[in-house]
Protein backbone atom coordinates (compact mmCIF):
# COMPACT_ATOMS: atom_id res chain seq x y z
CA UNK A 1 0.00 0.00 0.00
CA UNK A 2 2.78 2.38 0.82
CA UNK A 3 4.59 1.73 -2.31
CA UNK A 4 1.21 2.21 -4.38
CA UNK A 5 0.90 5.40 -2.61
CA UNK A 6 4.25 6.35 -2.87
CA UNK A 7 4.37 5.38 -6.88
CA UNK A 8 1.18 7.93 -7.33
CA UNK A 9 2.87 10.70 -5.73
CA UNK A 10 6.00 10.22 -7.79
CA UNK A 11 3.82 10.45 -11.39
CA UNK A 12 2.12 13.91 -9.30
CA UNK A 13 5.03 15.99 -10.48
CA UNK A 14 5.03 20.03 -10.30
CA UNK A 15 3.63 20.74 -13.14
CA UNK A 16 -0.27 18.95 -12.28
CA UNK A 17 0.34 20.72 -8.85
CA UNK A 18 0.99 24.22 -10.68
CA UNK A 19 -1.71 23.99 -12.35
CA UNK A 20 -3.65 23.02 -9.02
CA UNK A 21 -2.29 26.15 -7.29
CA UNK A 22 -3.25 28.14 -10.51
CA UNK A 23 -6.93 26.55 -10.64
CA UNK A 24 -7.46 27.27 -6.93
CA UNK A 25 -6.45 30.94 -7.49
CA UNK A 26 -8.50 31.30 -10.25
CA UNK A 27 -11.40 29.72 -8.35
CA UNK A 28 -10.76 31.73 -4.65
CA UNK A 29 -11.00 35.07 -6.28
CA UNK A 30 -13.98 34.47 -8.01
CA UNK A 31 -15.96 33.35 -5.00
CA UNK A 32 -14.52 36.60 -2.93
CA UNK A 33 -15.22 38.83 -5.87
CA UNK A 34 -18.91 37.51 -5.23
CA UNK A 35 -18.69 38.22 -1.84
CA UNK A 36 -17.63 42.12 -2.79
CA UNK A 37 -14.23 41.78 -1.99
CA UNK A 38 -12.79 44.22 -4.91
CA UNK A 39 -9.89 47.28 -5.09
CA UNK A 40 -10.30 50.26 -2.86
CA UNK A 41 -9.20 52.47 -5.40
CA UNK A 42 -9.84 55.55 -2.84
CA UNK A 43 -6.18 54.95 -1.61
CA UNK A 44 -4.67 56.62 -4.46
CA UNK A 45 -6.58 59.55 -3.17
CA UNK A 46 -6.29 59.45 0.59
CA UNK A 47 -3.27 57.84 1.59
CA UNK A 48 -0.53 59.82 3.04
CA UNK A 49 2.24 57.85 1.13
CA UNK A 50 0.81 58.84 -2.42
CA UNK A 51 1.81 62.01 -3.92
CA UNK A 52 -1.20 64.41 -4.92
CA UNK A 53 -3.23 63.03 -7.78
CA UNK A 54 -2.20 66.04 -10.26
CA UNK A 55 1.85 65.68 -9.14
CA UNK A 56 1.10 61.67 -10.05
CA UNK A 57 0.02 62.54 -13.62
CA UNK A 58 1.64 65.40 -14.67
CA UNK A 59 4.97 66.42 -12.94
CA UNK A 60 5.88 62.69 -11.60
CA UNK A 61 8.85 63.03 -11.52
CA UNK A 62 9.51 66.37 -9.81
CA UNK A 63 7.26 65.08 -7.59
CA UNK A 64 9.05 62.02 -6.39
CA UNK A 65 12.34 63.94 -6.57
CA UNK A 66 11.55 66.34 -3.69
CA UNK A 67 9.09 63.76 -1.96
CA UNK A 68 11.16 63.60 1.69
CA UNK A 69 8.40 61.17 3.27
CA UNK A 70 9.12 58.12 1.22
CA UNK A 71 11.18 55.79 -1.17
CA UNK A 72 10.37 56.44 -4.68
CA UNK A 73 9.75 53.21 -6.07
CA UNK A 74 5.78 52.93 -5.45
CA UNK A 75 4.69 56.45 -6.64
CA UNK A 76 6.81 55.65 -9.36
CA UNK A 77 4.80 52.39 -10.29
CA UNK A 78 1.52 54.50 -9.10
CA UNK A 79 2.49 57.09 -11.64
CA UNK A 80 3.08 55.40 -14.49
CA UNK A 81 0.50 53.06 -14.16
CA UNK A 82 -1.98 56.31 -14.21
CA UNK A 83 0.05 57.81 -17.06
CA UNK A 84 -0.52 54.18 -19.31
CA UNK A 85 -3.94 53.73 -18.16
CA UNK A 86 -5.93 56.41 -17.86
CA UNK A 87 -9.48 55.86 -17.16
CA UNK A 88 -8.80 51.54 -16.96
CA UNK A 89 -5.92 52.56 -13.98
CA UNK A 90 -8.44 50.49 -11.62
CA UNK A 91 -8.70 47.31 -13.81
CA UNK A 92 -4.95 47.37 -13.90
CA UNK A 93 -4.14 48.27 -10.95
CA UNK A 94 -6.38 45.14 -10.02
CA UNK A 95 -4.75 42.98 -12.43
CA UNK A 96 -1.42 43.76 -11.14
CA UNK A 97 -2.08 43.20 -7.72
CA UNK A 98 -3.82 39.88 -8.03
CA UNK A 99 -0.24 38.68 -10.51
CA UNK A 100 1.41 39.39 -7.70
CA UNK A 101 0.15 37.08 -5.44
CA UNK A 102 -0.42 34.75 -7.45
CA UNK A 103 3.63 35.03 -8.66
CA UNK A 104 3.96 34.77 -4.73
CA UNK A 105 2.23 31.49 -4.83
CA UNK A 106 4.36 30.43 -7.65
CA UNK A 107 7.59 31.17 -6.14
CA UNK A 108 6.67 29.71 -2.81
CA UNK A 109 6.00 26.55 -3.98
CA UNK A 110 8.99 26.60 -6.82
CA UNK A 111 11.10 27.62 -3.56
CA UNK A 112 9.74 24.91 -0.89
CA UNK A 113 10.14 22.32 -4.00
CA UNK A 114 13.82 22.90 -4.00
CA UNK A 115 14.17 22.56 -0.21
CA UNK A 116 12.43 20.14 1.05
CA UNK A 117 11.51 16.29 -0.04
CA UNK A 118 8.38 15.95 1.69
CA UNK A 119 5.48 14.90 -1.10
CA UNK A 120 2.89 17.70 -1.80
CA UNK A 121 4.45 20.02 0.87
CA UNK A 122 5.40 22.66 -1.18
CA UNK A 123 1.55 22.76 -2.44
CA UNK A 124 -0.09 23.12 0.80
CA UNK A 125 2.24 25.91 1.80
CA UNK A 126 1.91 27.83 -1.47
CA UNK A 127 -2.01 27.09 -0.89
CA UNK A 128 -1.94 28.56 2.18
CA UNK A 129 -0.38 31.51 1.20
CA UNK A 130 -2.86 32.39 -1.86
CA UNK A 131 -5.99 31.64 -0.61
CA UNK A 132 -5.22 33.25 3.22
CA UNK A 133 -7.68 36.04 4.30
CA UNK A 134 -4.67 38.50 4.84
CA UNK A 135 -3.56 37.64 1.21
CA UNK A 136 -7.16 38.01 -0.27
CA UNK A 137 -7.76 41.48 1.54
CA UNK A 138 -4.19 43.12 1.08
CA UNK A 139 -4.61 42.29 -2.85
CA UNK A 140 -7.56 44.48 -2.67
CA UNK A 141 -5.81 47.17 -1.31
CA UNK A 142 -3.71 49.32 -3.52
CA UNK A 143 -0.59 49.65 -1.53
CA UNK A 144 2.84 47.99 -1.59
CA UNK A 145 2.42 44.67 0.99
CA UNK A 146 2.19 42.00 -1.59
CA UNK A 147 5.10 43.91 -3.59
CA UNK A 148 7.49 43.50 -0.41
CA UNK A 149 6.54 39.66 -0.25
CA UNK A 150 7.44 39.21 -4.28
CA UNK A 151 10.88 41.25 -3.10
CA UNK A 152 11.59 39.54 -0.90
CA UNK A 153 11.08 35.58 -2.48
CA UNK A 154 12.89 37.22 -5.47
CA UNK A 155 16.10 37.51 -3.39
CA UNK A 156 15.59 33.73 -1.61
CA UNK A 157 14.91 32.39 -5.07
CA UNK A 158 18.28 33.73 -6.71
CA UNK A 159 20.14 33.36 -3.71
CA UNK A 160 19.58 29.65 -3.88
CA UNK A 161 20.55 29.75 -7.41
CA UNK A 162 23.02 31.79 -6.66
CA UNK A 163 24.58 29.21 -3.92
CA UNK A 164 24.57 26.27 -7.33
CA UNK A 165 25.57 28.72 -10.22
CA UNK A 166 27.66 31.30 -8.58
CA UNK A 167 26.64 33.19 -11.84
CA UNK A 168 26.79 37.12 -12.17
CA UNK A 169 23.30 37.49 -12.95
CA UNK A 170 22.25 35.34 -9.83
CA UNK A 171 24.17 38.30 -7.84
CA UNK A 172 22.29 40.59 -9.58
CA UNK A 173 18.47 38.70 -8.84
CA UNK A 174 19.59 38.52 -5.00
CA UNK A 175 20.73 42.19 -5.03
CA UNK A 176 18.37 43.98 -7.23
CA UNK A 177 15.34 43.06 -5.33
CA UNK A 178 16.95 43.90 -1.92
CA UNK A 179 17.62 47.50 -3.83
CA UNK A 180 13.84 47.68 -5.01
CA UNK A 181 12.87 46.92 -0.96
CA UNK A 182 15.20 49.72 0.19
CA UNK A 183 13.31 52.33 -2.35
CA UNK A 184 10.30 51.04 -1.54
CA UNK A 185 9.64 50.96 2.17
CA UNK A 186 11.25 52.69 4.70
CA UNK A 187 11.59 49.68 6.98
CA UNK A 188 14.04 48.57 4.94
CA UNK A 189 16.48 50.66 6.01
CA UNK A 190 20.28 50.66 4.10
CA UNK A 191 21.65 49.23 7.08
CA UNK A 192 19.61 45.77 7.12
CA UNK A 193 20.93 45.81 3.38
CA UNK A 194 24.77 46.44 4.68
CA UNK A 195 23.95 43.93 7.13
CA UNK A 196 22.67 41.05 4.59
CA UNK A 197 25.31 41.99 2.31
CA UNK A 198 28.19 41.38 4.59
CA UNK A 199 26.52 38.19 6.04
CA UNK A 200 26.26 37.10 2.20
CA UNK A 201 29.74 38.29 0.82
CA UNK A 202 31.35 36.08 3.85
CA UNK A 203 29.55 32.84 2.85
CA UNK A 204 30.74 33.49 -0.54
CA UNK A 205 34.30 34.14 0.61
CA UNK A 206 35.51 31.20 -1.19
CA UNK A 207 33.05 31.48 -4.12
CA UNK A 208 34.75 31.75 -8.12
CA UNK A 209 33.14 35.00 -8.50
CA UNK A 210 33.53 36.46 -4.84
CA UNK A 211 35.19 40.04 -6.48
CA UNK A 212 31.84 40.58 -8.91
CA UNK A 213 29.69 39.69 -5.79
CA UNK A 214 31.36 42.45 -4.21
CA UNK A 215 30.94 45.01 -7.07
CA UNK A 216 27.58 44.16 -7.28
CA UNK A 217 27.03 44.93 -3.32
CA UNK A 218 28.82 47.61 -3.35
CA UNK A 219 26.84 49.39 -6.28
CA UNK A 220 23.68 48.47 -4.34
CA UNK A 221 24.32 49.80 -1.27
CA UNK A 222 25.63 53.17 -3.47
CA UNK A 223 22.02 53.02 -5.39
CA UNK A 224 20.03 52.90 -2.16
CA UNK A 225 22.63 55.33 -0.51
CA UNK A 226 22.90 57.66 -3.41
CA UNK A 227 18.64 58.44 -2.31
CA UNK A 228 20.00 59.27 1.21
CA UNK A 229 22.56 61.68 -0.17
CA UNK A 230 19.59 63.22 -1.94
CA UNK A 231 17.23 63.95 1.07
CA UNK A 232 20.40 64.93 3.01
CA UNK A 233 21.49 67.71 0.43
CA UNK A 234 18.32 69.16 -0.25
CA UNK A 235 16.26 68.66 3.22
CA UNK A 236 19.59 67.72 5.41
CA UNK A 237 18.32 64.03 6.80
CA UNK A 238 19.99 61.07 6.02
CA UNK A 239 17.12 58.86 5.47
CA UNK A 240 14.23 57.77 3.08
CA UNK A 241 11.54 58.93 5.34
CA UNK A 242 11.74 62.19 7.55
CA UNK A 243 8.37 61.09 9.56
CA UNK A 244 10.78 58.88 11.75
CA UNK A 245 10.33 60.97 14.85
CA UNK A 246 5.91 60.65 14.38
CA UNK A 247 6.25 56.95 14.04
CA UNK A 248 7.95 56.48 17.49
CA UNK A 249 5.56 59.07 18.97
CA UNK A 250 2.76 56.82 18.16
CA UNK A 251 4.11 54.18 19.64
CA UNK A 252 5.99 56.22 22.56
CA UNK A 253 2.78 57.93 24.26
CA UNK A 254 0.44 55.46 23.13
CA UNK A 255 -1.95 55.19 26.23
CA UNK A 256 -0.17 58.16 27.48
CA UNK A 257 -2.16 61.40 27.00
CA UNK A 258 -0.61 64.55 27.22
CA UNK A 259 -2.49 67.52 27.80
CA UNK A 260 -0.06 70.25 28.28
CA UNK A 261 -1.07 72.28 24.88
CA UNK A 262 2.61 73.98 25.13
CA UNK A 263 4.10 70.60 24.41
CA UNK A 264 3.80 68.87 20.92
CA UNK A 265 3.39 65.46 21.79
CA UNK A 266 -0.24 66.68 23.38
CA UNK A 267 -1.57 66.83 19.49
CA UNK A 268 -2.27 63.87 17.37
CA UNK A 269 1.13 63.06 15.18
CA UNK A 270 0.18 63.26 11.59
CA UNK A 271 -2.31 66.20 12.05
CA UNK A 272 -2.66 68.94 9.72
CA UNK A 273 0.55 70.99 10.01
CA UNK A 274 -1.66 74.18 10.58
CA UNK A 275 -2.36 72.34 13.71
CA UNK A 276 1.64 72.71 14.07
CA UNK A 277 1.99 76.17 13.29
CA UNK A 278 3.09 77.28 17.03
CA UNK A 279 6.04 74.75 17.06
CA UNK A 280 7.73 75.52 13.79
CA UNK A 281 9.81 78.78 12.58
CA UNK A 282 7.63 80.37 9.87
CA UNK A 283 10.58 81.28 7.79
CA UNK A 284 11.52 77.52 7.44
CA UNK A 285 9.33 76.99 4.15
CA UNK A 286 11.29 79.71 2.86
CA UNK A 287 14.22 77.85 1.31
CA UNK A 288 12.21 75.63 -0.16
CA UNK A 289 10.34 77.62 -2.53
CA UNK A 290 10.51 77.35 -6.53
CA UNK A 291 11.69 73.49 -5.75
CA UNK A 292 8.03 71.69 -5.80
CA UNK A 293 5.33 74.26 -4.05
CA UNK A 294 2.43 72.01 -5.75
CA UNK A 295 3.67 69.26 -2.69
CA UNK A 296 6.20 70.93 -0.52
CA UNK A 297 4.38 73.86 0.61
CA UNK A 298 0.69 73.25 0.47
CA UNK A 299 -1.33 72.14 3.54
CA UNK A 300 -3.90 70.19 1.16
CA UNK A 301 -3.43 67.32 -1.20
CA UNK A 302 -6.46 66.14 -3.75
CA UNK A 303 -8.02 69.71 -3.16
CA UNK A 304 -9.12 68.45 0.46
CA UNK A 305 -7.05 65.92 2.15
CA UNK A 306 -3.98 66.78 4.50
CA UNK A 307 -0.78 66.94 2.86
CA UNK A 308 1.84 64.98 4.50
CA UNK A 309 4.28 65.91 1.89
CA UNK A 310 4.63 69.48 3.50
CA UNK A 311 8.54 70.41 4.16
CA UNK A 312 7.39 71.64 7.61
CA UNK A 313 6.96 68.34 8.61
CA UNK A 314 10.45 67.47 8.45
CA UNK A 315 10.85 70.03 11.84
CA UNK A 316 7.75 68.88 13.30
CA UNK A 317 8.95 65.19 13.04
CA UNK A 318 11.91 66.33 14.85
CA UNK A 319 10.17 67.85 17.70
CA UNK A 320 8.11 64.71 18.48
CA UNK A 321 11.33 62.70 18.14
CA UNK A 322 13.06 64.48 20.99
CA UNK A 323 9.93 64.60 22.74
CA UNK A 324 9.86 60.81 22.79
CA UNK A 325 13.68 60.30 23.42
CA UNK A 326 12.74 62.79 26.50
CA UNK A 327 9.91 60.27 27.80
CA UNK A 328 11.48 57.37 27.08
CA UNK A 329 14.45 58.31 29.74
CA UNK A 330 12.31 59.73 32.22
CA UNK A 331 9.71 56.88 31.73
CA UNK A 332 11.45 53.60 30.24
CA UNK A 333 9.18 50.83 31.64
CA UNK A 334 6.15 52.39 29.89
CA UNK A 335 7.59 52.38 26.56
CA UNK A 336 8.86 49.14 27.63
CA UNK A 337 5.10 48.28 28.18
CA UNK A 338 4.45 49.70 24.66
CA UNK A 339 7.03 47.52 23.38
CA UNK A 340 5.36 44.14 24.65
CA UNK A 341 2.13 45.36 23.44
CA UNK A 342 3.37 46.02 19.70
CA UNK A 343 5.53 42.38 20.07
CA UNK A 344 2.11 40.80 20.27
CA UNK A 345 0.49 43.03 17.54
CA UNK A 346 2.93 41.67 15.67
CA UNK A 347 1.43 37.84 15.78
CA UNK A 348 -1.85 38.81 16.09
CA UNK A 349 -3.92 38.15 12.09
CA UNK A 350 -3.07 40.41 9.78
CA UNK A 351 -6.51 41.31 8.75
CA UNK A 352 -6.51 42.98 12.49
CA UNK A 353 -4.59 46.04 10.63
CA UNK A 354 -7.16 49.03 10.55
CA UNK A 355 -7.50 49.71 6.90
CA UNK A 356 -8.42 45.85 6.47
CA UNK A 357 -10.77 45.44 9.02
CA UNK A 358 -13.68 46.55 6.56
CA UNK A 359 -12.59 44.63 3.87
CA UNK A 360 -12.07 41.31 6.24
CA UNK A 361 -15.68 41.53 7.31
CA UNK A 362 -16.53 40.38 4.09
CA UNK A 363 -14.89 37.11 4.46
CA UNK A 364 -15.42 37.15 8.50
CA UNK A 365 -16.86 33.14 8.75
CA UNK A 366 -13.56 32.45 6.38
CA UNK A 367 -11.57 34.69 8.43
CA UNK A 368 -12.58 33.58 11.91
CA UNK A 369 -11.57 30.07 11.59
CA UNK A 370 -8.55 30.50 9.63
CA UNK A 371 -6.91 33.50 11.34
CA UNK A 372 -8.18 32.54 14.37
CA UNK A 373 -9.26 35.95 14.57
CA UNK A 374 -11.57 36.84 17.66
CA UNK A 375 -12.12 40.01 17.62
CA UNK A 376 -15.02 39.33 16.09
CA UNK A 377 -16.81 38.46 19.45
CA UNK A 378 -15.97 41.64 21.04
CA UNK A 379 -18.24 44.21 22.09
CA UNK A 380 -16.40 46.79 23.47
CA UNK A 381 -12.62 48.30 23.70
CA UNK A 382 -11.65 46.30 26.66
CA UNK A 383 -13.31 42.53 25.24
CA UNK A 384 -11.14 43.70 22.00
CA UNK A 385 -8.05 43.69 23.69
CA UNK A 386 -8.58 40.76 25.54
CA UNK A 387 -9.74 39.15 21.93
CA UNK A 388 -6.98 40.64 20.27
CA UNK A 389 -4.00 39.16 22.69
CA UNK A 390 -5.56 35.74 22.56
CA UNK A 391 -5.64 35.56 18.79
CA UNK A 392 -1.99 36.00 18.74
CA UNK A 393 -1.25 32.80 20.54
CA UNK A 394 -1.53 30.74 17.80
CA UNK A 395 0.92 32.02 15.67
CA UNK A 396 3.58 33.20 18.53
CA UNK A 397 3.83 29.76 19.61
CA UNK A 398 4.44 28.28 15.76
CA UNK A 399 6.79 31.13 15.18
CA UNK A 400 8.92 29.77 18.90
CA UNK A 401 8.51 26.31 17.63
CA UNK A 402 9.68 27.02 14.00
CA UNK A 403 12.47 29.06 14.98
CA UNK A 404 13.54 27.13 18.28
CA UNK A 405 14.14 23.58 15.98
CA UNK A 406 15.51 25.59 13.15
CA UNK A 407 18.21 26.81 15.19
CA UNK A 408 18.73 23.74 17.30
CA UNK A 409 19.32 21.81 14.40
CA UNK A 410 21.45 24.30 12.45
CA UNK A 411 23.81 24.29 15.93
CA UNK A 412 23.95 20.37 15.38
CA UNK A 413 25.36 20.61 11.76
CA UNK A 414 27.38 23.91 12.37
CA UNK A 415 25.91 25.23 9.42
CA UNK A 416 23.29 27.76 7.56
CA UNK A 417 22.37 28.09 4.40
CA UNK A 418 22.92 31.77 2.70
CA UNK A 419 18.86 32.26 2.07
CA UNK A 420 17.98 31.02 6.01
CA UNK A 421 20.33 33.30 7.05
CA UNK A 422 18.90 36.09 4.71
CA UNK A 423 15.61 34.62 5.69
CA UNK A 424 16.53 34.76 10.14
CA UNK A 425 17.69 38.54 9.65
CA UNK A 426 14.98 39.99 7.56
CA UNK A 427 12.47 38.69 9.68
CA UNK A 428 14.31 39.56 12.81
CA UNK A 429 14.91 43.22 11.35
CA UNK A 430 11.27 43.49 10.83
CA UNK A 431 10.50 42.71 13.69
CA UNK A 432 12.74 44.69 16.35
CA UNK A 433 11.90 48.06 13.86
CA UNK A 434 8.43 47.64 13.79
CA UNK A 435 7.92 46.85 17.28
CA UNK A 436 10.12 49.85 18.65
CA UNK A 437 8.55 52.38 16.00
CA UNK A 438 5.09 51.20 15.11
CA UNK A 439 1.92 50.81 16.85
CA UNK A 440 -0.83 48.88 15.76
CA UNK A 441 0.45 47.80 11.90
CA UNK A 442 3.07 45.38 13.55
CA UNK A 443 0.81 42.84 11.98
CA UNK A 444 0.97 43.78 8.38
CA UNK A 445 4.74 44.06 9.18
CA UNK A 446 5.01 40.58 9.48
CA UNK A 447 2.24 39.59 6.74
CA UNK A 448 4.91 40.74 3.95
CA UNK A 449 7.33 38.82 5.80
CA UNK A 450 4.95 35.90 6.25
CA UNK A 451 6.17 33.79 2.74
CA UNK A 452 9.65 33.98 4.65
CA UNK A 453 8.57 32.38 7.16
CA UNK A 454 6.69 29.70 5.65
CA UNK A 455 9.86 28.92 3.96
CA UNK A 456 11.98 28.46 6.72
CA UNK A 457 8.59 26.17 8.61
CA UNK A 458 8.62 23.78 5.32
CA UNK A 459 11.67 23.14 6.19
CA UNK A 460 11.40 22.42 9.94
CA UNK A 461 8.71 20.17 8.58
CA UNK A 462 11.15 18.50 6.45
CA UNK A 463 13.27 18.09 9.28
CA UNK A 464 10.59 16.35 11.72
CA UNK A 465 9.39 13.99 8.38
CA UNK A 466 12.75 12.92 7.63
CA UNK A 467 13.36 12.36 11.81
CA UNK A 468 10.34 10.06 12.20
CA UNK A 469 11.53 8.17 9.25
CA UNK A 470 14.22 6.92 11.30
CA UNK A 471 16.61 9.01 8.96
CA UNK A 472 20.40 9.37 10.86
CA UNK A 473 21.00 12.32 8.90
CA UNK A 474 19.03 16.04 8.11
CA UNK A 475 16.84 16.40 4.93
CA UNK A 476 19.91 17.40 1.97
CA UNK A 477 18.35 20.78 1.96
CA UNK A 478 16.52 21.72 5.02
CA UNK A 479 19.17 23.81 6.99
CA UNK A 480 21.64 24.73 3.85
CA UNK A 481 23.66 21.20 4.44
CA UNK A 482 23.89 20.40 0.53
CA UNK A 483 26.33 20.28 -2.44
CA UNK A 484 24.42 23.75 -2.65
CA UNK A 485 25.35 24.96 0.52
CA UNK A 486 28.52 24.12 0.35
CA UNK A 487 29.25 26.65 -2.33
CA UNK A 488 28.54 29.22 0.47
Amino acid sequence: MYRLQNTFMKKVGGLPQTWILVGVFILSRILVAMLGLRLNIWALSVYWQYLDLDTLQNHLLQGVWYDHTQPPVFNLLLGIILKISGHHSTLLFEILLKTVSLINGLLLFHIVRKLTSVEFLPLLVALAYIISPATLVFECELFYTTIISLLLLLSVFYLIRLSRSAKLGDALGVFLPMVLLCLTRSVYHIVWLVIVAVFLLYYCRKNAHFYQLILVSLVSILLVGSWYAKNKIIFGKWTTSTWMGMNLSRNVFHDNEITDSSRIEAYDPFSRISVYRKFIDPAYEKKFKGLNDRDLLQETKNDSLTNLKEVSYIPVADLYMKASLDHIKSHPLSYAQNIIQSSILYFTPATMYSLAIEQSGKIKYFDLPYSFKLTYFAHNKSQRRVWLTISAIPKLLFYLFVFFTFFRYSIQIRKMASWNLFICVTIGFVFVVSSLFEHYENMRFRFETEPLFLILAAQVVSIIYSRSKSLDTLPEVSVGHTAAGNHL
